[in-house]
């Protein structure tokens, strides 16, 4: 026999009588089981000379009131303790504790449980999940959503998130030292599909699961924080930014109020497209993806509960989808790949069908625990080792991060590694953090690079992720964590979605111009206009694909097919061919541009990173092949052959069939040099006219954001003076790719096409019109407007050829 003491409250020292010890641990058990319905409880144990305290102290949130009331009932009713049950924990109640005789008896005990039980059962929350041991009441708390007891709270899983926020930040802020860093997104979709369906897995077993208590969980988690760094986005952007960058960053301000800032971004993504550091808000993408999941997850889930499936095997089936959009787009699509919801939600589901392990099948071994600890570990390192910007991503690659991170969620809190490693207070804090120091970082570092240039010194890189610190732990402290402590949830919520539904209405005033930005640009209207002015392709042209590529065409009636080859400098002739065959449909034939921005007309090369220049070498490909045809007469390939072969482009890789070569290797160089020659040979040798077009005069002085002046904390002013571009020095900078190319066509029976012979006077090359305007809209493309007025060196590539020409220049 063992003697037995429960103390109602710390006050009370009064020795119980004996009671056996499976009596003891039903009673003990019992008590565990209804202290859900307490406000505080403290229990203490004793057992025989072994002496266990038992803290409880966490609040049961997820109860209603009805249910607690419910349960207090079955408190006051039930005297299988020293007094009711609801004088536990309560010090005014020391009295009726002490006082009340104990009903040992196991049948009126076993008549207790069953009506404890069955009321705990009508309401269960499955945040209480009492377990037969006596030893343990699971307690589960979810990190994503604190207000939430689903799962247990493990501290390791908050390292994971801070090994994942600082993967991001690194290599946001150091591209070339940390180039795997952006697969911390990857380990962020395992943690929060792991948590989320651990809860709404415990609600739909207990009946309890509802979409709006769900999504007012969501609203209580994401909103707060993501409000304070929108609406801060646009007030800086409001101060600092000029036209067209204030209304992208109302547009994307919208378009991550609304969770779809990833579907905005993929359909931007393009050559012309802005680089990413000048988009404050494009790490929003991630939080798109997430979202869009949980619109589907708990309908999903709900489903396969409802029809009683077999989980794993729906499971098994939506994640083979998923993973074929994955890898069936990645190849072509890259873009897509990356930014679609479909082709990442078998990342998140990993997550979730851990949860439904960890609920639903026995615990792994300790042993087979710590090997999968290790395992994780070296699966992620490897995927900061091995995995490079330039990979198809997420494709394969990505199986490498989720795969580390499910290993080390199913690992548990008690191994060596998620203890002593990710279980670290350091980690721990970090990972509290996580969520809003991933929000505050980017903004940080993107207006930096807006401010400061496109390479900030390595000492504001580090004062400003200092920054993202300090501001994420206030969002943390002064936002997060008071709204969680408010007692009405429903008035929270309603506040947040208003607050946010504003917002994105704001956004989208701003990016519709309705809300202007607060520089005075003093007259320098004229330069600014000209950003962003290019037309390609223009209202005229008509899809076109061939060998599943895109092209467009031109429709003319003279005799004859034109086909232009090339990058975004060929395209920037569209709106010139547009006007000749518009005006003169019987003089000029039928027009192809089958061009593709950003890629080098050059068999075997290939464009980096291949997420922003996913089919260069397909089109590049297919662009020839077309040439090729019967029934094309002259092909015309021109490009930035400066730009692609300059001694700094290391953004392009030739292909030997062997390996690869990087530029700007000589012998990269040169294998592409020889493989254009073999190319326009065998286009002569087809009975083709072939003209290659040179680079026309380009460079910074083109550029309408160098002719102004001024700061973006003040106003901006005109330059008082613009030069023009000096001919003599671009011909000297380009030496080297205008020679290659002359002496190409010159072996070969091509023509050389030179619009510096068209479009500069003597030594001078104009880059204002005669109204002042800029005559590019960068440095390299013209504006629509001046291809259609100064581009006359191209009406003999479209013109009806002349009889017997074909046959004088064939070699």
């Amino acid at each position: 026999m063992l003697r037995r003491g429960i103390s109602a409250c710390r006050h009370t020292k009064r020795r119980r009588p004996t009671v056996t010890n499976e009596l003891l641990r039903d009673k003990i058990s019992f008590l565990k089981t209804m202290t859900c319905a307490l406000p505080r409880q403290k229990v203490n144990v004793t057992l025989g000379q072994h002496k266990k305290r038992h803290s409880m102290t966490k609040r049961c949130d997820d109860l209603t009131h009805l249910q607690k009331k419910e349960l207090r009932e079955v408190f006051n009713n039930t005297t299988i303790l020293d007094g009711p049950l609801s004088s536990i924990g309560n010090k005014h109640s020391t009295k009726a504790a002490t006082t009340a005789p104990l009903q040992p008896g196991r049948r009126q005990l076993d008549h207790k449980k069953t009506i404890a039980r069955r009321a705990l059962a009508r309401h269960r929350r499955n945040p209480l999940r009492v377990v037969q041991n006596f030893q343990e009441v699971i307690l589960r708390t979810a990190p994503i959503a604190p207000d939430s007891h689903a799962v247990k709270y493990r501290p390791d899983i908050d390292g994971l998130r801070a090994v994942a926020v600082l993967a991001v930040i690194l290599f946001h802020c150091w591209p070339l030292w940390f180039v795997s860093g952006f697969v911390g997104v990857d380990i962020f979709f395992v943690i929060s599909g792991y948590l989320i369906t651990s809860i709404l897995l415990t609600q739909l077993e207990g009946g309890t699961f509802s979409l709006f208590d769900f999504y007012s969980r969501r609203v209580r988690r994401i909103f707060p924080a993501l409000l304070v760094v929108l609406a801060t986005t646009l007030a800086v952007g409001w101060y600092i930014l000029l036209r067209g960058e204030f209304a992208q960053v109302g547009k994307h301000v919208a378009a991550g109020g609304g969770f779809i800032a990833n579907l905005v971004l993929w359909f931007e993504a393009g050559y012309f497209d802005n680089s990413a550091a000048t988009k404050p808000l494009l790490h929003l993408w991630s939080l798109g993806v997430e979202e869009q999941f949980y619109f589907l997850w708990p309908l999903m889930l709900w489903v396969v509960m409802r029809k009683r499936l077999n989980f794993l095997l729906i499971m098994a089936l939506v994640f083979a989808a998923s993973m074929a959009v994955n890898l069936g787009t990645v190849q072509d699509n890259p873009t897509a790949a990356f930014y679609s919801p479909l082709s990442r939600f078998w990342e998140l589901m990993s997550g979730g069908v851990g949860a439904y392990l960890h609920l639903h099948r026995p615990a792994w071994s300790a042993r087979a625990k710590q090997l999968a600890s290790v395992a994780g570990v070296l699966l992620m390192a490897a995927s900061f080792t091995v995995i490079k910007p330039q990979a198809l991503f997420p494709g394969w690659w990505a199986l490498l991060p989720v795969s580390a991170t499910f290993l080390l969620i199913m690992a548990g809190p008690g191994t060596l590694i998620n203890r002593y490693i990710l279980g670290n207070p350091l980690a721990v804090r970090i990972g509290l953090i996580s969520y809003p120091l991933y929000l505050w970082h980017w903004p940080l570092l993107s207006f930096a690079y807006i401010i400061y240039g496109e390479k900030p010194s390595y000492q504001l890189k580090i004062a400003l992720m200092a920054g993202a610190v300090a501001l994420a732990w206030l969002t943390y402290r002064l936002v997060e964590i008071p709204l969680r402590g408010v007692a009405s949830k429903r008035r929270v919520v309603g506040a947040l979605t208003a607050g946010m539904v504003a917002m994105a209405s704001l956004g989208i005033a701003v990016g519709a111009g309705a809300l202007r930005e607060r520089i005075d640009v003093h007259g320098s209207d004229v330069y600014l206009n000209a950003l962003n002015d290019f037309d390609f392709p223009g209202q005229r042209f008509t899809p076109l694909r061939h060998n599943g590529i895109l092209f467009q065409k031109l429709a003319a009636d003279a005799p004859g097919l034109t086909v232009f080859i090339g990058d975004s400098l060929m395209q920037q002739y569209g709106p010139q061919m547009e006007q000749l065959t518009a005006a003169a449909p019987q003089r000029y034939n039928p027009v192809i541009f089958a061009t593709a921005g950003g890629c080098p007309p050059i068999p075997n090369a290939i464009r980096l990173p291949l997420i922003r220049f996913p089919q260069c070498r397909q089109a590049i490909a297919a662009a020839y092949d077309l040439a090729s045809q019967p029934n094309v007469t002259t092909v015309v390939i021109g490009a930035a052959w400066q730009v692609h072969f300059a001694r700094y482009n290391n953004e392009i890789e030739y292909d030997t069939g062997h390996g690869k070569l990087a530029f700007p290797s000589p012998a990269a160089h040169e294998l592409a040099y020889a493989s254009f020659e073999a190319t326009v040979r065998h286009l002569r040798q087809l009975g083709k006219r072939v003209f290659i077009v040179l680079q026309p005069p380009s460079g910074n002085m083109y550029d309408p954001r160098n002719m102004y002046q001024g700061s973006r904390f003040d106003s901006i002013h005109p330059l008082p003076r613009i030069d023009s571009l000096k001919l003599d020095k671009f011909l000297t900078d380009n030496a080297t790719s205008r020679g290659r190319l002359q002496a190409i066509a010159a072996a070969n029976g091509a023509q050389v096409i030179d619009p510096s012979q068209y479009l500069c006077h003597a030594n001078d090359c104009p880059v204002l019109d005669a109204a002042g305007a800029p005559i590019y809209t960068d440095p390299l493309h013209m504006r629509p407007s001046y291809s259609r007025r100064a581009v006359t060196y191209l009406a003999q590539t479209v013109q009806a050829e002349r009889a017997g020409e074909r046959s004088a220049q064939t070699p």
